[in-house]
């Protein structure tokens, strides 16, 4: 059990909350955004997720660890889809889709302040109707972790992912600062991060951002040849709070400065991806765009004490 604890201390790839003092091995979570409309469509859109993830790390005998995570994803969306361009299809109402992510791979520590992690991170990204192959992408993460004294650690590294539009690589460096007692940085640049304050062991208050690139292979009646590239880039203010127990509650609520689904043919791709550049990007996008829109997201975290 102790060296269970111990190594819990020491991973922290997911985790944002009370940075080194707890582990969320599971949360569940339900986000609404009021999408605005499009040229083709007056009525009142928006965009339901839920997510899940569940975290497990196995100790081995060189104090070295065997982690393991898996995620769930779901959003459903009722603006409708028409092509812009060439013979027009028929418009869906809504796309349902569904992700599920694995993070599983070895982290080798090499003492007590330097370490290197080298994960597996296949996905399955689909409405479900599209086949395993198209569907299936390939990934993998590589981080190197310096801890330089318990208020400051910092990773460096990059991400990779096998998306339906080519080549997606993220360099990515993690922050995890206790700036004072009471003031805090957490975050995984430029994915995702946390400005916080915590006046107490039960209560957190403070700034997040997430930005995302994902995408999907569909195969929709009049969409079998066709993949939706979604990007979101949220900003919020957001409160966590103790529950009972082991259980926390964290709710957000801000804007979505973008929320997209481009629509794209299954040949049409890129050359490289980047955060917020892409480069031999021609695409021809069959769908309308859609603007920056308010969000609100509720979460509730299981998460043990490793100190």
């Amino acid at each position: 059990m102790k060296r269970l604890i111990s190594t819990l201390l020491f991973i922290s790839i997911i985790t944002t909350l009370f940075a080194q003092k707890r582990f969320d091995v599971f949360y569940a979570a339900g986000n609404y955004n009021f999408m605005q409309t499009t040229d083709i469509n007056d009525d009142s859109n928006y965009e339901k997720a839920f997510m899940a993830n569940l975290s497990l790390p196995i100790v081995l005998k060189d104090s070295s660890i065997w982690y393991t995570s898996v995620d769930y994803q779901y959003f459903s969306m009722n603006n409708e889809f028409a092509i812009r361009y060439g013979d027009p299809i028929p418009p869906i109402s809504k796309f349902n889709l569904h992700g599920i992510i694995l993070r599983t791979g070895y982290i080798h520590k090499f003492n007590s302040k330097q370490s290197l992690q080298i994960l597996f991170a296949p996905r399955l990204m689909t409405d479900f109707v599209a086949s395993f192959s198209n569907s299936l992408q390939l990934g993998g993460i590589l981080m190197y972790e310096k801890v330089k004294n318990e208020n400051y650690t910092w990773r460096v590294g990059v991400l990779y992912n096998q998306e339906c539009f080519g080549t997606y690589i993220v360099p990515v460096f993690y922050l995890d600062w206790n700036i004072t007692e009471k003031l805090k940085i957490t975050g995984l640049l430029p994915v995702y991060g946390k400005l916080y304050m915590q006046p107490s062991e039960n209560v957190q208050y403070g700034l997040h951002f997430i930005g995302l690139t994902t995408s999907y292979r569909i195969n929709e009646p009049g969409f079998e040849n066709y993949y939706i590239d979604r990007r979101s880039i949220d900003v919020s203010a957001f409160t966590n709070m103790h529950v009972w127990d082991n259980i926390f509650l964290e709710a957000r609520a801000g804007y979505s400065l973008s929320r997209d689904y481009g629509l794209f043919a299954e040949d049409d791709k890129i050359d490289l991806g980047l955060p917020l550049v892409n480069i031999g990007d021609d695409r021809t996008r069959a769908n309308e765009e859609f603007a920056g829109s308010p969000f609100v997201h509720l979460r509730l975290i299981y998460s043990i004490p490793v100190k």
